[in-house]
């Protein structure tokens, strides 16, 4: 709870000292009440036809624009461009594709979370470092679980935070059972990987990598990182997925790209 509310309140601090800070300030407002109405209220609020979420199925006028102007919320379940990349991309090509007993959900996002609930005969484990309502709290780091008892690791926009990023790669294949694959998202720029481990202001760190608490940007060389872990990568491109009617639709955003890396068998 301390570490929640540090965060939050270097996340305030931050959010006031950039240039738009006034506008991110309202944004706060915003959001803190209107997430406290029922999701059913929601659901009506914003109901529409011109947009779908595929997480919830809530059926939408448009998505939010808050805190920053590249995110598309869904005013019903909360959920981003990449949760609903990720739904969709799971739902047509690996679910069916693969044979999933048991998920590990790393840093889990609720939506994502209540979809993983609804599917039938998968065991389910959520896990976060400081999150109270997680099955287990643990570093990503150094994992509690025994090597081989996961089918599906999901992991999205968490090694960013993690200074020991080859560690935690390390981590995600050794839980893996043999065949097994890692779902793996993170924030990319078109320029080589960026870290500086001296930066340690999170003003600067946003600056520099984007958000107070990240501590690279990784470019598409993480690849040979996740390659190097033992992983075989394979890339999704949400433009790829879906036309551009869809992306209007399912509010997505073209650019995103989830690392699909599969645990060989050996």
């Amino acid at each position: 709870m301390q570490n929640h509310l540090q965060a939050t309140l270097i996340r305030i601090r931050v959010a006031l000292q950039s240039r738009d800070g006034m506008r991110r300030a309202v944004d706060f407002l915003i959001a803190g009440v209107l997430f406290r109405l029922p999701p059913s209220l929601r659901s009506v609020l914003f109901r529409g036809e011109q947009c779908e979420c595929p997480l919830c199925g809530a059926h939408l006028s448009h998505f939010l624009v808050l805190h920053r102007p590249f995110f598309r919320w869904c005013p019903v379940c909360r959920s981003l461009q990449r949760h609903r990349f990720s739904w969709m991309s799971l739902q047509q090509y690996i679910l069916p594709a693969y044979s999933i007993r048991w998920i590990l959900h790393i840093a889990p996002e609720e939506a994502l979370r209540r979809a993983f609930h609804r599917l039938p005969g998968v065991g389910y484990v959520s896990m976060d470092l400081y999150a109270a309502d997680v099955l287990v709290r643990a570093d990503v780091g150094r994992l509690p679980f025994d090597s081989g008892t996961f089918d599906l690791v999901y992991c999205s926009h968490v090694l960013e935070h993690i200074p020991d990023d080859r560690a935690a790669m390390q981590e995600l294949w050794r839980v893996l059972r043999p065949g097994g694959i890692a779902i793996i998202l993170t924030p990319l720029w078109d320029k080589p990987t960026f870290e500086d481990a001296s930066i340690t202001d999170p003003v600067e760190r946003e600056r520099l990598f984007g958000q107070f608490d990240h501590v690279r940007w990784y470019g598409f060389d993480i690849v040979d990182r996740l390659t190097d872990s033992g992983f075989a990568v394979q890339t999704m491109r949400a433009g790829d997925m879906a036309d551009a009617k869809a992306i209007v639709r399912f509010g997505l955003d073209e650019t995103d790209v989830l690392f699909v890396c599969t645990k060989s068998h050996r």
